[in-house]
């Protein structure tokens, strides 16, 4: 079986994310890079996240074409290569439906801020929020591969998140950061509280400070 490690990475850090409650089971996609080969180790569609064993996990070429796997490939396919072909700094990617997250991308903000040390670590800077595009598009994959820019990721209008890492564990610890500082936001603003967010730079120091200790 090709990449039969990669392929169980996807599997395990699916369960990870359906047990986090990031997504509905079936729902959401994960991919990784292969930087020997150039293949893309991708989920399939629809299949119950505890249900997937590492055969079931795609396995494609930068065309989009089939090597291997039992399933048809996530319709959210384009998201993914477009990070892939635009950001050579990539090497995972995760898009979940964390409700938390979410809500920032149905309030008209532009961008949810990093509020926490922890989340700063794993995004770096304020986490925009990207226009709407309809789920599977060329469109959607555009707008927000457009709106991450060269951070870790974007939360998409009306839909849900995308981070990406020079690992799998990276990029789902993004989603993770994400979450929670989606969550904190909600919980001091129903608190009358005026959000502040952390010094911009304070930021950007901290996320250097983590990537040079722990090598991404």
């Amino acid at each position: 079986m090709l990449l039969q490690e990669l392929r169980q990475q996807v599997v395990e850090y699916g369960c990870k994310m359906f047990d986090a409650k990031l997504v509905r089971d079936g729902q959401g996609n994960i991919s990784v890079l292969d930087e020997e080969s150039g293949y893309i180790v991708i989920t399939p569609t629809t299949i119950p996240y505890y249900s997937r064993k590492p055969e079931d996990i795609c396995v494609i070429d930068q065309n989009r074409q089939m090597i291997e796997g039992r399933f048809p490939y996530t319709t959210e396919i384009a998201l993914h290569m477009v990070f892939y072909k635009q950001r050579k700094d990539v090497r995972a990617v995760v898009h979940s439906h964390p409700l938390n997250s979410t809500a920032f991308g149905v309030i008209g903000e532009s961008e949810m801020p990093v509020v926490l040390n922890e989340a700063a670590f794993h995004l770096g800077a304020a986490l925009p929020v990207a226009s709407y595009g309809r789920p599977g598009t060329e469109e959607l994959a555009n707008i927000t591969v457009e709106a991450a820019g060269e951070g870790v990721g974007a939360i998409m209008a009306h839909h849900g998140l995308v981070t990406v890492g020079v690992s799998l564990k990276s990029a789902f610890d993004a989603t993770l950061a994400a979450e929670d500082t989606a969550r904190v936001v909600i919980l001091a603003r129903s608190m009358s509280g005026i959000v502040v967010p952390m010094d911009a730079e304070e930021t950007s120091a901290l996320r250097e400070i983590y990537v040079k200790k722990c090598g991404f």
